[in-house]
């Protein structure tokens, strides 16, 4: 055998013994329409948003590449629980979620509130305070199905966007949403100033869960690829894009 081949050979041998996380992959990703931080822009058809960029900055990072779609959220944790190299974000990690998939984050910290209607003069002095009355979540929601668990009288709807309808309309008397993602979903409705922020319930910290089978060395790397990109002020400047910082 030549020495050229010899080489050749032993390059081939050195590939196949890397570890699978060393190797390029393209990861596929899902998203829940979640403005600002994940949502596709109506004019061009674009998946963007705070974690969108972030995610995608630590796929770059880690060498793979991806693919982005939108879903909703019962069929994107479907996908991610049945789908090699799938990942879905940013979600609650919770105790109902945690064996069932890996997780990269915390991806960044979210203020959770209760909108109420604007003509509403009821003050709320606690979150508990609004424990009697209609509140507005919807289907999978973790947070509502805490709430729910808590004895909270939740109305599921559909998907997020009823809710501001449904909030200034009467059916609920309180939306329990992400501060900004309420915000920006009102603004859309032409409802904003119609609502007003009645309570603060807690911040929650959002995260990327990917299929149970992904190479743990993998998720290890996401997960120090995404404090670098806190650390390097590439986190600040995405956050400074959507006029979030």
């Amino acid at each position: 055998m030549s020495r050229l081949n010899i080489v050749s050979a032993g390059v081939a041998v050195c590939i196949a013994c890397l570890p699978a996380w060393t190797q390029a992959e393209n990861i596929k990703l899902i998203i829940q329409e979640f403005a600002p931080f994940s949502h596709t822009d109506i004019k061009n058809g674009e998946i963007q948003g705070i974690l969108t960029e972030k995610i995608q900055e630590i796929i770059k990072r880690a060498g793979d590449t991806s693919s982005i779609t939108s879903t909703s959220l019962a069929r994107g944790l479907h996908a991610t629980a049945n789908e090699d190299n799938t990942c879905l974000f940013g979600f609650r990690r919770t105790p109902e979620r945690e064996n069932f998939f890996r997780w990269v984050g915390p991806l960044i910290t979210d203020n959770w509130v209760l909108y109420g209607r604007k003509s509403d003069h009821r003050q709320l002095k606690t979150f508990e305070d609004a424990k009697p009355y209609p509140i507005g979540s919807y289907k999978n929601a973790a947070t509502g199905l805490q709430l729910t668990e808590q004895g909270y009288k939740i109305l599921f709807a559909s998907q997020d966007e009823d809710n501001p309808r449904l909030l200034v309309n009467g059916r609920i008397d309180y939306w329990i949403v992400s501060e900004l993602h309420g915000m920006v979903i009102a603004q859309q409705q032409g409802v904003y100033a119609d609502i007003v922020r009645a309570a603060r319930y807690k911040s929650i910290e959002l995260n990327m869960l990917c299929n149970i089978h992904m190479d743990k060395q993998k998720i290890e790397l996401y997960n120090k690829l995404n404090k670098d990109i806190d650390n390097d002020g590439t986190m600040e400047k995405i956050l400074r894009k959507y006029g979030s910082k």
